[in-house]
């Protein structure tokens, strides 16, 4: 693979190998900005990356074994030629990167932020990255963020090349290297204190544990959600306050929805995020938690209308070839016998070609709503495709059915009245019974109905007929 060359790239490889950084010992003063990296963004990679010649090398890394990759499967050498802010949501969708290494192998790297690290002349020596092993967009908020952590990085690097300037030049005293060092420690602070507002204002809840599970940290939206004040948080236990079952075994690098509890008792069902990092020697868990209450909601609403027929809000097809194996199974259990009813209205095309397909669809809700009122409760009545309807009947005596279906041809015809005319329509009506000793498939039983309400139309049309036995018609 090939990659981009800058073009001052000689001087800018002077200039990075004049700082002295490339393979040094890691540093607090930079590992620092890579976790706050990643914790801001909720990202499971950060790195401070050097771009050499051949290879970029890590001098900060969070998320990541390797000290360095070769440059030819770099992203951060498209940033350094650049020398701008490279943002790629998805890499497999971007031809520079799809077939890259980095990209294709295991947990392959699909989200990418990089910002580039000048010198004091200009030149890109290196970035600071933000990784994820799946596709995401970064938000204004989040980009400025990354852009001041980047600066922060910078104003360290533009300290380290004055220091060695005046190494070089012999004018460099231990009182200035160590203004230099409380400057670059001040810088940290502050830019610190910024990005803890950040987090406290954040929507999701943010919670930082030590390895006790005991809260270290508590923002706002964490009250907000829960309802216990940051005062009366701080310093007990999470599984106290909101985790009683205990934390889950979250997995870094996805997210998991669990259950968590209110100050007031009250369940609430949540996302969680958990990264876990190493600050001055000590282990510390941060917990990103979001509400997806109304996530849920949306998603059992999408459930209850992918099976209800829009027009009648009776149960749809797919319904009932849920619905169906289901009774079947219980008419086993309970050595109770299931009957299907298959109706088919008569006439209902011609409605549709005289009176307009507007007062078809009217006359399909009629009937749909006297068909319930004419079953039992407890029984299950579904529109099967255009004018087709599907009843179950479980528990019922097998008496008792043919005297309901002969019923239903009586409520169907009852004459639907639409301005000055008179809609007339009847129903013929398939009925095949399942007994609990039955090997049949629910489609076979679905056809046996089908079969003998196809012989009700041949009859006449507002016919009830009953399926043969399955062995009978076999």
């Amino acid at each position: 693979m090939s990659f981009p060359i800058a073009p001052d790239e000689d001087a800018r490889l002077a200039a990075l190998h004049q700082i002295e950084l490339l393979d040094t010992p890691e540093e607090p003063a930079f590992d620092r900005v890579t976790r706050l990296v990643t914790r801001l963004l909720n990202v499971p990679i950060s790195t401070l990356t050097l771009m050499d010649a051949n290879r970029q090398w890590f001098k900060s890394r969070v998320g990541v074994e390797l000290h360095e990759t070769p440059r030819d499967i770099a992203f951060c050498a498209y940033t350094v030629a650049t020398s701008e802010p490279l943002i790629i949501e998805d890499a497999c969708q971007d031809p520079r990167f799809a077939h890259n290494p980095l990209v294709t192998g295991p947990s392959g790297i699909r989200f990418y932020a990089g910002i580039p690290i000048h010198s004091l002349q200009g030149l890109a020596l290196g970035s600071l990255c933000a990784l994820d092993t799946k596709p995401r967009t970064i938000s204004e908020d989040e980009l400025a963020a990354l852009q001041d952590l980047a600066a922060i990085i910078t104003d360290e690097i533009h300290l380290r090349e004055r220091l060695v300037l005046e190494k070089k030049n012999a004018q460099a005293s231990q009182q200035a290297l160590n203004e230099l060092y409380r400057s670059m420690e001040c810088q940290i602070e502050r830019r610190t204190n910024e990005l803890n507002l950040v987090i406290a204002s954040a929507y999701d809840a943010y919670i930082s544990l030590d390895t006790q599970d005991v809260i270290l940290d508590w923002n706002r939206a964490a009250e907000m959600m829960f309802g216990w004040p940051r005062k009366a948080a701080l310093a007990r236990p999470v599984t106290e306050l909101i985790f009683p079952a205990g934390l889950p075994n979250a997995n870094e690098r996805t997210a998991i929805e669990y259950t968590a509890r209110r100050c007031d008792g009250t369940d609430l069902p949540v996302e969680l995020r958990v990264k876990t990092l190493i600050i001055d020697g000590r282990e510390r868990r941060s917990l990103f938690i979001h509400d997806i209450t109304e996530r849920q909601q949306l998603e059992r609403l999408r459930d209850q209308q992918a099976r209800e027929d829009a027009l009648t809000q009776l149960p749809n097809r797919r319904a009932l070839d849920e619905r169906l194996p289901e009774a079947m199974a219980r008419t086993r259990r309970t050595q109770q016998p299931l009957a299907i009813l298959f109706m088919d209205l008569d006439g209902f095309k011609a409605i549709n070609d005289t009176h307009g397909h507007a007062m078809g669809d009217e006359l399909l809700r009629v009937i749909a709503k006297r068909l319930g009122k004419t079953v039992r409760e407890t029984d299950y009545i579904a529109r099967w495709a255009g004018d087709e309807f599907v009843l179950l009947l479980e528990g019922s005596e097998p008496t008792a059915i043919e005297p309901l279906a002969n019923k239903l041809v009586q409520v169907v015809q009852e004459p639907l009245v639409a301005g000055n005319a008179a809609l007339h329509v009847s129903v013929s009506i398939g009925v095949a019974l399942y007994l609990p000793e039955s090997a049949e498939t629910a489609n076979e039983l679905l056809k046996r109905a089908d079969v003998a309400m196809y012989e009700a139309k041949r009859s006449g049309k507002a016919q009830v007929r009953i399926a043969q036995p399955l062995d009978s018609a076999c």
